[in-house]
């Protein structure tokens, strides 16, 4: 386990709906956080929707020994979760961002698929601030890995202004990520012709934002900024949002809208 960052490491800026913040992957270790899991699988209350699990180095293991600390992470945890998201793109954990270096990210992936013996779908997060050239190499190790999917993206170390809050260290997500990882989104799903399923993340907060990651090429949608904004009712907002979209559009079904914006 590791206690995370100095706090505070955690920035509201209201007035345009954003969150900065550089938590540091503050959590109690694999080990104890296998003994919730299993606690909570033994508990009769394990819920029937999927559980993930966000894997990353510990702050203190060199990136050469990147390999073995996440195979080790996912030995512990591999058959108490339904799949995993290989992180190796959170902007608070020094150097993390390297390994999403073809190189050293296939390194990874070929652990944890040789570890995978129920085949657990296995996911890469990636950066919003990656160039289209690097999201290109991450999609080559799509197929000789049996990558699952890519969730796209983690939050942004850009900013749209450099004064106030925005002058505070780490990762921005909400509206202020929205177009950027929409615009990882649609590369990623154009490049791969549809083919590898992508999870939108960044600056969903209506039915509206929700469109606009799904006719890009999401096929599955994930909100915490809007979370922290709006409330746990979000989720039940957008849903009737998309349900009336659908019909205005004339589908059916949701996966029938990926990637057909025009």
């Amino acid at each position: 386990g590791q206690p995370g960052n100095p706090q505070p490491r955690m920035f509201r800026v209201v007035e345009d709906e954003a969150l900065i913040n550089r938590m540091g992957f503050n959590n109690p270790g694999a080990d104890a956080m296998a003994g919730r899991l299993r606690d909570w699988h033994d508990s009769g209350a394990w819920p029937s929707h999927p559980v993930g699990v966000n894997l990353g180095k510990s702050k203190v293991t060199p990136l050469a020994d990147a390999t073995a600390d996440y195979r080790y992470s996912f030995e512990l945890l591999k058959n108490l979760a339904d799949f995993f998201v290989v992180n190796v793109s959170s902007p608070n954990t020094p150097n993390l961002r390297q390994l999403q270096d073809k190189s050293a990210l296939a390194e990874i992936l070929a652990a944890l698929q040789e570890a995978n013996d129920d085949n657990r779908p296995i996911l890469v997060k990636v950066a919003p601030d990656l160039g289209f050239d690097a999201l290109d190499e991450i999609l080559e190790l799509v197929e000789p890995h049996n990558l699952a999917g890519i969730v796209a993206t983690n939050t942004t170390i850009a900013r749209p202004a450099e004064s106030g809050l925005y002058a505070e260290t780490g990762g921005l997500s909400g509206r202020p990520l929205a177009r950027r990882s929409t615009e990882v989104i649609r590369h990623l799903y154009r490049q791969s012709g549809g083919r590898v399923p992508l999870i939108g993340v960044g600056g969903i907060f209506d039915a509206a934002d929700a469109w606009e990651k799904i006719t890009a090429g999401a096929s599955l949608l994930q909100i915490y900024s809007g979370m922290v904004f709006e409330g746990p009712q979000i989720t039940r907002a957008i849903l009737k949002g998309l349900a009336k979209r659908l019909a205005r559009e004339g589908f059916t079904e949701l996966r029938e809208a990926v990637g057909t914006e025009k």
